[in-house]
């Protein structure tokens, strides 16, 4: 094989994982739904309180 008919069939395979990498990301996503999670409500965890606590001895 040539080295050019290589670097045909990496590109070839390379645009077919892209595509295949695409549908998993869809399904990864339905799955988290089906879970119940949603990406659109994001829960925030609280912040850090800004003041500092004295240990009581």
């Amino acid at each position: 094989m040539g080295r050019k008919a290589k670097l045909k069939q990496i590109k070839k395979s390379q645009t077919n994982s892209s595509n295949h990498s695409q549908s998993n990301q869809d399904q990864f996503v339905q799955n988290m739904e089906r879970q119940g999670y949603s990406l659109k409500d994001i829960e925030r965890a609280p912040g850090v309180p800004q003041k500092k606590v004295e240990p009581q001895v």
